[in-house]
């Protein structure tokens, strides 16, 4: 897709479970690696077109260098409370934007691709895996489980809420996608048909909980950063 950008949200100053990005997963892997590796497998990025967005508080600086060093990947470093601000220093504005973030390692490359080619077949403005808030004011399930998340979204849709940038909105650069005011084209990001084995398992890592659940499962299933795993974790439950 042209003007592709695919960003990667990551920081160290989590509360619940502060460095998890830089935590271990598996042997020689950890939580950002499987992020990285995994959106780099798709077949629409590569190190052009794929910006890791952190801040620049100290506590990154460690995140930032290992990144630099193993991936070589571009960079954006802003506030630390203000996403959005991160995004303004984007080098392309006219670009539509794959919005991931670092706490969702079994991100799938093959539902990257299928979804990539959903968002611009749709012609939307802003589409998602899983929906929130009043999102086209209808209720719709939410077929993929917490932690396998999607969002694009054209950069131009956003600057329109420039003016409207704020404390409330600043963590959260799609607030305004899903609220009532937004007037564009939204879309619920279909479940493809092999991925139609769903259960309500969170692949999300938001504590140590969920961390060690995570390895876990990464051991029992024999997963690796780069491959298709949420696919694989599916397969086996048939």
């Amino acid at each position: 897709m042209k003007n592709l950008i695919c960003t990667i949200e990551a920081r160290m100053g989590s509360k619940r479970l502060p460095g998890k990005c830089m935590m271990t997963l598996s042997k020689n892997y950890r939580l950002i690696d499987f992020v990285i590796l995994n959106a780099l497998k798709s077949n629409y990025l590569s190190k052009k077109n794929i910006f890791i967005l952190t801040s620049q508080n100290k506590n990154n600086f460690k995140l930032i260098s290992y990144i630099k060093n193993k991936y070589d990947l571009k960079i954006i470093i802003g506030s630390e409370k203000n996403v959005l601000s991160r995004y303004l220093k984007l080098e392309k504005h006219n670009s539509t934007v794959l919005r991931l973030t670092a706490d969702n390692p079994m991100i799938d490359p093959n539902l990257i691709d299928k979804s990539i080619l959903y968002f611009k077949k749709s012609n939307a403005d802003y589409a998602s895996s899983r929906l929130r808030g009043n999102l086209l004011k209808l209720k719709i399930k939410n077929n993929y489980p917490k932690g396998i998340s999607l969002e694009f979204f054209k950069m131009k849709a956003l600057l329109k809420f420039r003016k409207k940038f704020n404390k409330r909105n600043w963590e959260y650069p799609t607030w305004f996608f899903y609220n009532k005011t937004f007037k564009g084209k939204t879309r619920k990001i279909k479940l493809f048909n092999d991925y139609s084995n769903v259960d309500n398992f969170s692949f999300t890592i938001d504590t140590k909980q969920d961390l060690e659940r995570l390895k876990n499962l990464i051991t029992k299933y024999q997963l690796k950063p780069g491959e298709n795993n949420f696919k694989k974790y599916i397969k086996n439950l048939n």
